[in-house]
């Protein structure tokens, strides 16, 4: 498989959760927060609301899974180690590696996915306006584990905004 020059390395996740969860933020405020991403001109932002902790709603959202049963976040390193590929993929959402697409969820919603379909990431942001201008709002980026997420995302593919 050929695996875009601009696609970076994974990122390590085994060690000293303080040290781990350090680097993993290094590379959000580096990509995300001071990166200066725009998507089809329309920046992006993030939740940069802090509920627990240090740490923006929007950072947890790229390195954990909601638990239903636990009723909280947790870690993730599937997803976790996908980071580095968060910002240079919305980046390149041009580059034909990429499978991009807007889907209309539910009523007014409309979401943008960026899919690495053979590497099994997809990055979902949401077109919004705030304060007047329109954005590209980062609702969450993840590893796609199963048949049955592939289908979906295939599904809201086939079923795209024009």
């Amino acid at each position: 498989m050929n695996i875009p020059e601009w696609l970076p390395e994974m990122a390590m996740v085994d060690g000293v959760w303080e040290e781990v969860c350090a680097g993993l933020y290094a590379i959000f405020q580096k990509d995300i927060v001071k990166g200066g991403r725009v998507y089809k001109n329309r920046p992006v932002w993030w939740d940069r609301r802090v509920v627990d902790g240090e740490y923006e709603e929007g950072f947890w959202h790229l390195i954990s899974v909601d638990d239903n049963e636990l009723q909280e976040r947790l870690f993730d390193p599937r997803r976790a180690e996908k980071l580095p590929w968060c910002g240079p993929t919305i980046s390149n959402s041009d580059d034909g590696f990429v499978r991009a697409w807007d889907y209309q969820e539910g009523r007014k919603k409309i979401r943008t996915y960026l899919w690495l379909e053979p590497l099994d990431y997809v990055i979902i942001m949401e077109k919004q306006k705030k304060g007047g201008r329109d954005i590209a709002f980062l609702i969450t980026a993840y590893h796609i584990d199963g048949d049955s997420t592939r289908r979906r995302l295939m599904r809201k593919y086939q079923n795209r905004v024009p």
